[in-house]
């Protein structure tokens, strides 16, 4: 096939998957990885122990390989991961060459393989904002800089953002019209805010240490008059009794121009609690043992 015909991503995934039928009976970890891990080209999968994912790693380059799919570009946490692969198969000497402020690229995202964290870096966001001072600064610009924010799971939610730009339509501004000093002080101040998320790391494991004996989810929803958010966490437990609580995901959205009650504000936000939970658990693919949503308001529950 032609790279970057309309059908090729389509037949790549059909492929994999008709793979991972082909393969269900002779592995036991391979084939749910080809129908749950890859992204047209790129797998994403982790393992409890350096032994089952080194399994793991050459039950995928096996039939991958004999189907003309030759896996490359590995990166892992562990050097005894990257050092079954031959050397021209990997992306590069993570465990050497990286520091603090550098990981890889995956899917939008950058992992620092080292410390095996997720960062929010100058490389999603802040590098590609243009410094205001260098031109007048309008709706278009700031419209600009905050799609560039790269975001998927909700870890950093640029919700504060969306409310500025809110202010602007109301004000009726036109796309190339400078902003009045007011707004421009209130947006360098978030401006210069938004380069913290250069020093935000999250962890890729998001489990206790060894073996959990307990999963738990729980979700959080809260509102105010301007927007309404809710996110998730994941509880675990494992056989030593030490307890791990990671933040999953989450969601917010600015409140409606027209104007709507607090209490009114106060169910959406559950309702989009209950539909990120919904969307959620699927796609985690675990054995949890609770699922607790939490909301302070009273007319929630009544």
């Amino acid at each position: 096939m032609t790279y970057g015909t309309a059908s090729a991503p389509y037949l790549a995934t059909r492929c994999l998957q008709q793979l991972a039928e082909d393969e269900s009976k002779d592995s036991s970890l391979a084939p749910e990885t080809l129908t749950n891990n890859f992204y047209v080209d790129v797998a994403l999968r982790g393992a409890n122990t350096i032994e089952d994912a080194l399994r793991l790693q050459q039950e995928l380059i096996t039939p991958l390989g004999r189907e003309g799919f030759h896996l490359r570009k590995f990166c892992a946490s562990h050097p005894r991961i990257l050092e079954a692969v031959p050397p021209d198969c990997r992306e590069m000497n993570v465990l050497i060459e990286l520091d603090s402020n550098e990981g890889i690229k995956i899917l939008g995202f950058l992992w620092h393989p080292l410390s095996d964290q997720f960062l929010i870096s100058k490389g999603t966001c802040a590098q590609r904002l243009r410094e205001p001072k260098n031109s007048p600064v309008s709706k278009r610009i700031i419209s600009s800089m905050v799609a560039t924010i790269f975001d998927p799971l909700g870890l950093v939610s640029p919700v504060v953002y969306n409310i500025f730009l809110q202010q602007l339509w109301l004000r009726k501004l036109d796309w190339d019209e400078q902003l009045s000093s007011e707004l421009l002080n209130q947006w360098m101040d978030m401006y210069l805010r938004l380069s913290q998320v250069n020093e935000i790391a999250f962890d890729r494991l998001v489990f206790a240490k060894g073996q959990p004996t307990e999963i738990q989810l729980h979700g959080f929803c809260d509102s105010s008059e301007k927007a309404y958010g809710a996110c998730l966490y994941l509880r675990s437990v494992n056989q030593q009794g030490e307890v791990t609580t990671k933040l999953i995901c989450s969601k917010s959205r600015v409140a409606p121009v027209k104007k709507v009650t607090l209490p009114r504000l106060e169910l959406c936000g559950a309702l989009l609690l209950a539909q990120l939970m919904q969307k959620t658990v699927p796609a985690l693919n675990l054995k949890i043992d609770r699922i607790l949503l939490w909301t302070e308001s009273t007319i929630v529950l009544l």
